[in-house]
């Protein structure tokens, strides 16, 4: 009788071929982000250039509105607490315009040829930048936070609350983590990506419910807001954190996970469009 040789099939192969690329995707990913963090460690211009506007507007506009605003308009919170998701939303956009900027410096000065040609999968240039993007968001956001706390802002929170908390700004970081990266990798000047990004920034805060409370709007900035992502991690934070929001808990993060999903898109087709 002749002995079978234990020949691997097709089927057996298939699985670990793709163990072996899932681990080279990350393996890859891992170093880039790596680079990406260390620069962020040592660069205190990025950090504290993201704060300072953001900041500004806790100290200035949040303590100069607080006698101003009457506190049953916004559900009985001093105005800081009212206030004080919005100015996370708008530190997580701020951030994520800084994440973008280091997918273009890097398109620029000829970095990212150089990992293109690299023996890692090529997914492994953006899953780094959107994972990098994301953290270095994601502790800006908590500084601000705890900036916005030591003022004077109020949580009124438990254990759900900031995990829902977390799920909610981490669909919004990722939708405009995603969003940044696309128009850099599509951007041929650091000037012309600034505009674009610049320019959304604020129409994004104001056209939202961060400063003011949705049924104190005219019609025509209501259906906007409605419209806008903003509003939903805005709203959602305001659930989460401070027990005072207005929407559902599940439609911000239905909303945010369809925006992450359109703008994560985006950015893999615009990365695909690069290479």
């Amino acid at each position: 009788m002749q002995s079978q040789l234990p020949f691997p099939t097709s089927a057996s192969v298939a699985p670990a071929s793709k163990i072996t690329a899932f681990r080279e995707l990350w393996r890859g990913a891992w170093v880039i982000f790596g680079k990406h963090m260390y620069k962020f460690m040592h660069n205190t211009t990025e950090l504290g250039g993201t704060l300072a506007a953001p900041l500004l507007l806790a100290v200035t506009f949040g303590a100069g509105m607080e006698r101003i605003v009457d506190p049953s308009m916004i559900g009985g919170a001093n105005y800081l607490s009212f206030i004080a998701p919005g100015i996370i939303a708008f530190t997580a956009l701020s951030g994520a315009v800084n994440a973008g900027m280091t997918a273009l410096e890097e398109k620029i000065r000829g970095f990212l040829k150089e990992y293109l040609v690299a023996p890692i999968p090529r997914l492994s240039v953006l899953l780094a930048a959107t994972l990098s993007g994301l953290l270095k968001t994601l502790v800006q956001s908590i500084l601000i936070l705890i900036i916005a706390v030591l003022f004077g802002a109020r949580l009124q929170t438990s254990a759900a609350g900031v995990a829902g908390a977390f799920v909610v700004m981490t669909l919004f970081m990722l939708a405009f983590v995603g969003f940044a990266n696309g128009m850099a990798l599509r951007s041929k000047s650091i000037g012309g990506y600034h505009t674009v990004l610049f320019l959304l920034n604020l129409p994004l805060l104001f056209l939202s419910n961060a400063l003011y409370p949705l049924a104190t709007m005219p019609v025509w900035m209501r259906v906007i807001a409605y419209l806008n992502p903003t509003t939903y991690v805005v709203d959602g934070l305001r659930t989460t954190l401070f027990a005072n929001g207005s929407l559902p808990l599940w439609l911000s993060i239905a909303v945010l996970t369809a925006y992450a999903a359109l703008f994560v898109w985006f950015g893999v087709k615009s990365f695909r469009k690069v290479i």
